[in-house]
């Protein structure tokens, strides 16, 4: 298990590696959905340097605002 950048969530588990094998795999997190790989910046990868504007208290994620689903596409004659 690896620690969420994003939410400091200790639940975050590998969804991928890559095709060629040690070069990165990707993280997801079951708590704020947040997915990144191995070989991001530090400043995406490590949860001591991911920016604090865009940190996701756990405790919030409940009362957000469900996101608008994406309208019927239009068809142009």
């Amino acid at each position: 298990m690896h620690i969420c950048p994003r939410c400091d969530s200790k639940e975050a588990t590998v969804i991928s590696k890559s095709p060629k094998k040690g070069v990165w795999e990707m993280y997801q997190c079951p708590v704020c959905l947040f997915t990144w790989r191995s070989n991001e910046p530090e400043s995406i990868a490590n949860p001591e340097k991911y920016n604090r504007a865009f940190k996701v208290n756990p405790a919030n994620i409940p009362h957000t605002d469900i996101v608008p689903a994406i309208p019927e596409r239009k068809v142009v004659k």
